[in-house]
């Protein structure tokens, strides 16, 4: 640390002028003070060294709670804005904290304190250190810890080598929880910049703040090609203070975590005048390259001031000038394998790929990033995943490359003749996959494939299906009712007609796998409508024998989803499954949702909804009592949807509801989708789906989404043999949303079920 370098980022803050603005409407004086009094009131309830999660959207408050937290000791745990309730509650108990601390609304200026809750933690380290969960590009899910000192060694790179100044006008679109963020939030303290944090979704934020003088502008491909298709869109933009450019005063707009192409940065020069420079790092070292704009594709410039690199074979030993090698940087002594694979070149370093996605053909690398360029290039292409398929010999890999589709129907072959236009004979993949959708992380990259091993609960899961049978059973026998209440065996045998041995014995089995208790009512979990668990039971029992055997489910994997048997032939008993299935799923739980769901969304006079369901229309049959002039459009998906509900019905016969595949464009003021966003059909089309709202309008997904793993992963069956695969998760759908410009304004998961309501509209 060079001499009166400050030692925390708040001495770094207490450095400057009291004067200087740092946030909207606070100068630094005042930010210490909002900060101090945070910290007296955690400090009181944490213990020091405690982890403490903090979730929320950007915004000057996020930035007042995470520098108390610093103040009080406490380590912040950083969690992604809309990161679902139990995946944080794992992610607090792996650093060993139980605390959360709950932001003011994203709006607001930070003068609200942040408010702590939850069970107390332990102390989990010495002195104040960040905790970032982070699966970089593996998927593997784990916590890292940057203490303070790494982190102002990263703000000063961002001062020295990257040119910040207090001078600058910084906009930090990209999540505060992400370590390339925190980077940049450490260099704008540090210098005294004055900071703009703004959510990512809040495209038309963004674009203000850029018009309205923001001049270096933190960004990650994503979102720089998400403000540059709005801005092409657009064909003009709002002016700005001084010469009706869209971006006045910007003088540098620096994308990391991802890598920049030729399409992304000309895109966005064209957008806004500024070509894109670039960043490098990892959540471990924070940035330790960048590079100006107009370097060459795939580049990230120079090594910042301190830091060292090294290129080497699998052995360790260094490449000749010129070649590719595996990169490793020495950040603050020590050295970090990077994972990828790099070669110098006259603008720097240009990075391949990930070691373990880099392709040798023949004696030339091929660089995956490249091939994604390409492809991505082609319109009907959402993502790309490209990897190697490793040959007998070195120097014959295979290319493959999975590519998630816009919209249904794309074939491999137009994609190959794409390649072969714009690569080299070597360079087009000998294979294309076609995927539903590729998982990205936060940053919008699209993450590696994971490798899946056998674990030793394979053997418990081979006796899985004797729980479920036990279940059917005691339906069978009509036993649910009086299990519901609580019943013993001797008096359930004489009222089924049973063997009271027998019927014993099966109660101690099925209390022995949980699916009975002994304990009194209200000690353990919440009392059972029996009703409605019968109506679960018997569409399980449906499924058991039928769209869900371990035959369909292998056919379903041999043929894929479009052509497994459930789309080719009926099954037998359709209307039977029908019947059973609409029980289960329209139950009383989802009339309250819809209840919930309408309370939300506020509905004015006479508005009009487009619902997408697998139902009846529930939400539009509430819509219509509620509201005699409101109106809208219903439409049906899947071989399981039933009959409308009376009411919808009597209203497409008004002419008040319309229905069919094709609702009117632009005229909704709200859009449902209830049971029917994982596809296939309109209700995964996320662009459509939005593209059917007037300005202003909002989009509410009801509907069940899968775990993290455990209980509940098994629906993944359903949907794989009788359903649809699109946006698995609600972080996927979440992700999905973003991409498409939209901005989740509410995401509320439902304790009791695997249900979610998520809320969405258009960025603004």
């Amino acid at each position: 640390m060079g001499d009166g370098e400050p030692e925390t980022l708040l001495d770094a803050v207490r450095g400057l002028p009291p004067g200087r603005v740092l946030l909207p409407g606070t100068d630094a004086g005042t930010l210490l003070d909002r900060v101090r009094k945070a910290a007296d009131e955690i400090g009181a309830g944490a213990a020091e060294g405690e982890a403490v999660a903090l979730c929320a959207e950007n915004s000057p408050a996020w930035v007042v709670a995470f520098l108390a937290l610093l103040a009080a000791g406490a380590r912040p745990l950083l969690l992604e804005p809309g990161t679902p309730e139990a995946e944080a509650r794992r992610l607090l108990r792996a650093a060993g904290g139980g605390r959360s601390l709950t932001v003011p609304d994203g709006d607001g200026d930070g003068d609200r304190p942040p408010v702590l809750s939850g069970p107390p933690g332990e102390a989990c380290g010495p002195g104040p250190a960040v905790l970032l969960p982070t699966s970089g590009s593996t998927g593997e899910s784990r916590i890292v810890a940057r203490d303070e000192a790494s982190l102002l060694a990263e703000g000063r790179r961002y001062r020295d080598g990257v040119g910040l100044t207090g001078r600058d006008t910084l906009l930090l679109p990209v999540p505060l929880s992400h370590a390339y963020a925190l980077g940049w939030l450490f260099g704008g303290l540090l210098t005294g910049a004055s900071l703009r944090p703004v959510p990512p979704t809040a495209l038309g934020r963004i674009a203000a703040e850029l018009a309205g003088g923001a001049t270096v502008v933190a960004l990650v491909p994503s979102i720089a090609r998400l403000l540059a298709a709005r801005k092409l869109r657009a064909g003009g933009s709002r002016p700005g203070p001084d010469d009706g450019s869209p971006a006045p005063a910007l003088r540098m707009a620096m994308v990391g975590a991802g890598p920049v192409d030729e399409r992304l940065d000309r895109a966005f020069e064209e957008a806004f005048g500024t070509a894109l420079a670039r960043n490098y790092g990892s959540t471990e070292t924070g940035a330790v390259f960048a590079g100006q704009a107009r370097i060459e594709p795939f580049c990230v410039g120079a090594a910042l001031p301190g830091i060292v690199y090294r290129l080497a074979d699998e052995d360790g030993e260094p490449v000749p000038g010129g070649t590719p090698g595996l990169l490793q940087v020495r950040v603050d002594g020590a050295w970090h394998a990077m994972g990828d694979l790099a070669v110098a070149v006259p603008d720097g370093l240009r990075v391949i790929g990930r070691k373990d996605r880099a392709i040798r053909r023949g004696g030339r690398w091929v660089s995956p990033l490249e091939i994604e360029e390409v492809l991505r290039g082609h319109p009907d292409v959402r993502d790309v995943r490209v990897t190697a398929r490793r040959g007998r010999h070195p120097g014959e890999d295979g290319i493959v490359a999975e590519v998630s589709a816009v919209r249904p129907g794309l074939t491999p072959e137009p994609l190959r003749e794409h390649a072969r236009r714009e690569l080299a004979a070597y360079k087009v993949p000998d294979e294309f996959v076609i995927r539903t959708a590729l998982p990205t992380s936060a940053a919008g990259k699209v993450r590696a494939a994971p490798r899946y091993r056998l674990t030793r609960r394979a053997a418990e899961a081979a006796r899985a299906y004797k729980t479920s049978e036990v279940l059917f059973a005691l339906h069978g026998l009509g036993a649910l009712d009086r299990l519901a209440e609580g019943a013993g065996a001797a008096d359930l045998a004489r009222e089924l007609g049973c063997d009271a041995d027998a019927l014993e014995w099966v109660l101690r089995a099925a209390a022995g796998l949980g699916v009975l208790t002994t304990a009194a009512p209200g000690d353990t979990e919440p009392r059972v409508r029996a009703a409605e668990l019968a109506a679960f039971v018997r569409l399980e029992e449906h499924l058991s024998r039928g769209p869900v055997s371990r035959e369909e489910i292998a056919a379903a994997v041999r043929t894929g989803v479009a052509r497994r048997p459930f789309e080719q032939t009926p099954p037998a008993g359709l209307d039977r499954l029908v019947t059973v299935y609409q029980g289960a799923m329209n139950g009383p739980s989802a009339r309250a949702r819809a209840a919930l769901g309408l309370r939300l969304l506020k509905p004015g006079a006479g508005a009009r909804m487009v619902e997408v369901t697998a139902g009846p229309g529930r939400y539009l049959e509430r819509l219509l009592a509620a509201d005699p002039t409101a109106g809208g459009h219903l439409l049906t998906v899947g071989r399981l949807s039933g009959p409308p509900a009376p009411a919808v019905a009597a209203a497409v016969a008004e002419g008040r509801v319309t229905t069919g595949p094709e609702p009117p464009r632009g005229a909704a003021d709200l859009c449902v989708v209830a049971n029917a966003v994982h596809g296939p059909g309109p209700g995964s089309e996320l662009a459509a789906l939005l593209g059917g709202l007037r300005p202003g309008g909002r989009l509410l997904v009801d509907d069940v989404f899968l775990p993290p793993s455990g209980a509940g992963s098994e629906l993944a069956l359903d949907w794989l043999t009788h359903g649809g695969t699109a946006w698995p998760t609600a972080g996927d759908l979440i992700a999905g949303l973003s991409r498409e410009g939209a901005r989740v304004s509410r995401h509320l998961p439902l304790e009791e079920s695997l249900c979610h309501l998520i809320i969405a509209k258009e960025a603004s």
